[in-house]
């Protein structure tokens, strides 16, 4: 498909306060900004793009699905563009024919680390606190070669509860504000080639479970034979397959405001989650150490793959 590929310098000048004593924080990691037809919702999340004033942005955005929905798209690109107003490369890479979820935001991810070693990613909808830049920069210089990691989280809706430190090693990290490394996307196929063999072999189940691997791979078999259109479960499964770690922050740092609107995607329906932003404080203390914190991710699992969910399952199975 043919996609706009556009690269622009802004060449307004850093503002600094003279004689300021004190080292401000520079974003110099290049942020990805994942957008479409939300407007309203993009506004939100490039503001705090805009007050973070990352030195690279990406902006990656689908064509619209029909021509009514081309004014929305293009006025949604507009809220970017028209707002950049500090010094920072502006790469574009604009779908010319609508791509869908799975398709648009797995290339665009690719298309950035093709070109960069890293990056923070941010859909239209995934409201960073400030402190999400900095931490998310800090971990990915820090682990950068650590294998055993492939990404970091902004979003802890399981609170304080289980995480000792600063932040803690799960193998269920939410890609709602996240960052990674080009050496693991390069694993990634969102096609997911390996699914059948890892199937066959159950070699997932050791870290879900019993229960939560049949849900788990109830979604892996919809998307491995194209009836559900996303791209998260691909890249959950490859971390997983390969024992990648997520990075999970002691305190919320994202707020996701795509809940229950008509034009959401995946995230229909009322949200029951705290949002509300937790604490960071700098400078961080760095875990040396990586290991999964199983408690996390034992109380993660029965959070979101317990019985809770077992009921719904059945529900749908009985009257669907």
């Amino acid at each position: 498909m043919k996609r706009s590929n556009e690269v622009a310098k802004n060449i307004l000048p850093k503002s600094k306060k003279a004689g300021e004593e004190m080292e401000q924080f520079q974003l110099t990691t290049p942020v990805t900004f994942i957008i479409f037809n939300r407007p309203d919702t993009t506004q939100k999340v490039f503001e705090q793009i805009r007050l973070a004033k990352p030195s690279k942005l990406y902006i990656v955005s689908d064509a619209p699905r029909n021509k009514e929905e081309q004014k929305k798209v293009e006025q949604t690109r507009r809220s970017v563009e028209e707002h950049i107003d500090w010094a920072c490369e502006i790469h574009k890479n604009y779908a010319q024919e609508n791509m869908g979820c799975k398709a648009r935001v797995a290339t665009g991810i690719s298309w950035v680390l093709e070109q960069e070693e890293d990056t923070i990613i941010l859909e239209d909808d995934c409201v960073p606190k400030q402190e999400f830049f900095r931490y998310c920069q800090e971990m990915l210089e820090y682990y950068r070669h650590n294998q055993n990691v492939m990404m970091v989280t902004g979003t802890n809706l399981m609170g304080s509860k289980e995480i000792a430190g600063d932040y803690t090693f799960s193998y269920f990290s939410v890609i709602w504000g996240w960052a990674t490394w080009k050496r693991a996307w390069d694993l990634y196929d969102v096609e997911m080639p390996l699914w059948p063999e890892a199937r066959k072999n159950k070699a997932l189940l050791s870290i879900y479970g019993k229960i939560s691997y049949r849900l788990f791979e109830r979604d892996a078999e919809k998307v491995y034979h194209h009836q559900k259109d996303t791209w998260d479960i691909q890249w959950d499964f490859t971390r997983i397959y390969y024992h990648g770690l997520g990075i999970v922050p002691k305190g919320n740092l994202i707020n996701n405001i795509g809940f229950n609107r008509e034009d959401a995607t995946h995230t229909t329906g009322q949200s029951f989650e705290d949002f509300r932003y937790g604490e960071i404080a700098f400078p961080m203390k760095m875990e040396k150490i990586v290991v999964r914190n199983e408690k996390y991710d034992k109380a993660y699992l029965k959070k979101y793959f317990g019985i809770r969910k077992i009921i719904n399952f059945i529900k749908k199975k009985i009257y669907n």
